[in-house]
């Protein structure tokens, strides 16, 4: 019985695949079937039907008969000339190599669904998966004007993909907006993270119709502040709690590292700037005897560390750092360090929006949206130190 349910279940897909190839004849005619031509009508008659053809479909195989037209040109959308099989198997075997089959075990796998006669091949993979150099294209040159973005989250992220003879690094921006949705605003991939390949990113942003949003959370980048600085110049900058924290344990010895990380821990929830500015010169002060490096770094660029106080209490924990950035690539990293090395920096761009994209589905909405309603439309007029 559940032999004949699925023979069934094919027989009607076939039944409505085969309705919709002939409904674009319909609608490429501008007639229907057995109806007369008139005079305002296209030219073209219908012709008949090649033979039945088996397709690859995610139920298993189907059987259609193409139609053919004479004295018009006619290609069907659904089923383009020489396909043999359906777009959606096509999106599920890049689909299954995102999520990690091997490409090796492809062809076993799918046979089992798709039939024995599925058109599988060593290539097959390769194909398909031109797809994401399309679909990235298409995202990269979108329009920016309906993003209305409250924060942003800007860093430069290394992956294990890309060519074997350099290291290369993504620049990533990430942006929340009002209603507390996070949104992957821009991905490239470049050779250092430098003033120019931030401002080159930042200047293709606003091109395309990016509005300058509040406030700029990114790391001790000087290249990305540079860029920031020139393209943003009225928006808030907010430097990451973590990196800073990084930056100051690395010049201290191993035994004062985590008393020095509970401390700035303690400056970084503090409930009120002034209070946090204290902790901080306090801290530095106990530093600066044995430490002086460390109590230089803990006081370098230290207004970008307090801007998040300009903004709503409830956003607070998505503003002190760039971990909105850091917790997406975690599992990206998983992924593309199993494929080794992809063969170009473009292909390498590609696969990661399209993980990027898988992910975005889950995304939780950012804490405290409803306040972000209330913040006018132009940028905080705040001045930020260098």
């Amino acid at each position: 019985m559940p032999f004949l349910l699925e023979e069934m279940c094919r027989a009607k897909l076939s039944e409505l695949f085969q309705a919709v190839l002939e409904a674009e004849v319909d609608a490429a005619l501008e007639r229907l079937r057995y109806e007369r031509q008139s005079s305002d009508t296209k030219p073209g008659y219908r012709d008949g039907h090649d033979r039945p053809r088996s397709i690859a479909s995610n139920r298993g195989p189907i059987t259609i008969r193409r139609p053919r037209v004479r004295d018009a040109r006619f290609g069907s959308e659904a089923l383009p000339r020489h396909r043999r099989r359906l777009r959606s198997v096509d999106r599920s075997i890049t689909e299954l190599w995102l999520d990690g089959l091997a490409t090796r075990d492809f062809e076993g796998t799918l046979r089992a669904f798709l039939g024995a006669d599925a058109p599988l091949s060593a290539a097959t993979i390769s194909r398909t998966n031109k797809q994401l150099l399309v679909d990235f294209t298409a995202w990269n040159e979108r329009r920016l004007d309906d993003l209305d973005l409250v924060f942003t989250w800007a860093d430069g992220v290394y992956l294990g993909a890309g060519p074997d003879d350099e290291r290369r690094v993504f620049l990533v921006v990430l942006g929340g907006d009002r209603l507390g949705h996070k949104h992957l605003v821009a991905l490239r991939e470049s050779i250092s993270e430098s003033e120019a390949g931030w401002s080159e990113l930042f200047g293709d942003l606003a091109a395309r119709g990016l509005r300058a949003p509040h406030l700029l959370v990114a790391d001790g980048a000087a290249g990305l502040w540079a860029a920031a600085e020139k393209a943003w110049p009225r928006v808030a900058q907010q430097r990451c709690w973590l990196h800073k924290m990084r930056n100051v344990e690395e010049k201290l010895p191993e035994n004062q590292r985590s008393s020095a990380h509970a401390a700035m821990s303690e400056i970084m929830h503090a409930d009120l700037e002034p209070q946090a500015r204290r902790k901080l010169e306090a801290l530095a002060k106990s530093y600066e005897r044995k430490y002086p490096k460390a109590a230089a770094c803990l006081r370098d660029d230290r207004d970008r560390l307090f801007a998040y106080y300009r903004f709503p209490h409830e956003t607070w924990i998505h503003l002190r750092t760039t971990n909105a950035i850091e917790s997406i690539f975690a599992p990206i990293r998983t992924r593309t360090d199993a494929m080794k090395r992809l063969r170009t920096a473009e292909f390498a761009t590609a696969v990661t929006h399209a993980l990027i994209t898988k992910l975005t589905p889950s995304w939780r909405r950012l804490r405290g949206y409803r306040e972000l309603l209330d913040l006018r439309k132009e940028p905080l007029a705040l001045k930020n130190a260098a």
